[in-house]
């Protein structure tokens, strides 16, 4: 799933902004029944409300315990000429999030989901072919130094490329070959940065061997994860504890990122507010028997989308059945129209995190 970016409206964050304190409400009868979070990182990719508020949207986050976001760029659209790199997304973040001490999730798309988002002048060479290479990591280059301040909680090369590469053996084997390398190059300017990534819960699982063959000089195993069927109806949220005991069972001893997790509300799909707020239960339920593995989850989104944004990501990703539509619309732990209202999902994501320790703007802790 391609997520929506930090937005323009920063800058206007950026003169008003400071660290929000909020109340910690006491669950000690709750928390006798769950696992401290300890080391464990929560995040939340953290969209706005129709009133455009994104310090409120931000602050709501925090209320939760939020310690990192996510920004995803794509590629393509930030060398949209060869060598030549723009985009104020990484500037922005880097004078915002530092002061909120929230961590990033970040992401540059080199295939996202179905689409390769490698410059149009290299998509006819191998993945694995030198120039590719050397292009991306020049790229990078040009990312970190805009992020001088940010910490890092995790990269991804790549977002849900198991859509792109699809079956075809010889297209893992080559995007494993450019993996290598630039994951080489990214830890020799950040050593301590968690590199890995991003493929579909269900492409773990369809393509075992060629996942693992990719994972094995990963940092960390990155899933996205939406427990849905091929029609876009959610699947029932009791599914949540054996889908990410089969994951870890797939990775033993290898620490696992849900780079995206969540689940929709909407009746379109055969949800409902109830069944997204079970879900976001059933989510930390799980985690709990998976403490010392699954390092993070981020939840995706904070808000619902608008109609503008669903009709957009319905011609991005070429479908149109209203499934579909519901699907992508009701994301969101909040709604959309005037200020968000928070759904139960949100509740249950305060509740469930507090439970286990992350009290409201509590710092984000760096994993070694």
């Amino acid at each position: 799933m391609k997520p929506i970016s930090i937005t323009f409206r920063l800058f206007a964050a950026l003169l008003v902004a400071g660290v929000v304190g909020f109340p910690v409400q006491s669950r000690a009868a709750e928390a006798a029944l769950v696992v401290p979070k300890g080391d464990r990182l929560l995040g939340c990719a953290v969209t706005e409300a129709e009133n455009k508020d994104y310090p409120a949207a931000m602050a709501q986050a925090r209320s939760a315990g939020v310690q990192v976001v996510s920004l995803k760029l794509d590629w393509d659209a930030v060398e949209a000429k060869p060598n030549v790199y723009a985009s104020p997304w990484p500037k922005i973040a880097n004078a915002y999030y530092p002061r909120q001490h929230i961590q990033i999730s970040l992401r540059v798309a080199t295939l996202d989901t179905d689409r390769n988002r490698i410059p149009a002048d290299l998509r006819t060479k191998p993945l694995n072919d030198p120039e590719v290479i050397a292009r991306f990591n020049r790229l990078l280059d040009w990312v970190f130094a805009e992020l001088p301040d940010v910490t890092l909680a995790e990269l991804s090369i790549g977002n849900e490329v198991d859509g792109v590469l699809g079956d075809d053996p010889v297209k893992w084997r080559e995007y494993t070959d450019f993996f290598i390398a630039t994951r080489k190059h990214a830890l020799e300017k950040r050593p301590a940065l968690k590199v890995g990534v991003s493929v579909m819960f269900g492409g773990h699982l369809k393509h075992p061997k060629l996942a693992a063959a990719l994972n094995a000089q990963a940092d960390e195993i990155m899933v996205s994860y939406y427990p849905l069927t091929p029609d876009f109806q959610v699947r029932a949220p009791q599914v949540v504890p054996d889908d990410l005991n089969v994951l870890c069972r797939l990775y033993p001893n290898r620490p696992v990122s849900f780079v995206e997790a969540c689940y929709p509300s909407g009746g379109g799909c055969g949800s409902s507010e109830a069944l997204q707020a079970q879900f976001v239960q059933e989510l930390f339920t799980a985690w709990d028997q998976h403490p010392g593995q699954i390092r993070l989850v981020t939840f995706v989104w904070l808000h619902d989308l608008p109609s503008s944004a669903v009709a957009t990501f319905g011609k991005y990703y070429g479908v149109g059945s209203p499934a579909f539509r519901d699907y992508l619309g009701t994301l969101g732990l909040c709604t959309y129209p005037h200020a968000g209202t928070e759904k139960p999902a949100f509740t249950a994501l305060q509740q469930q995190a507090r439970a286990r320790g992350w009290s409201p703007a509590s710092p984000a802790v760096i994993l070694k």
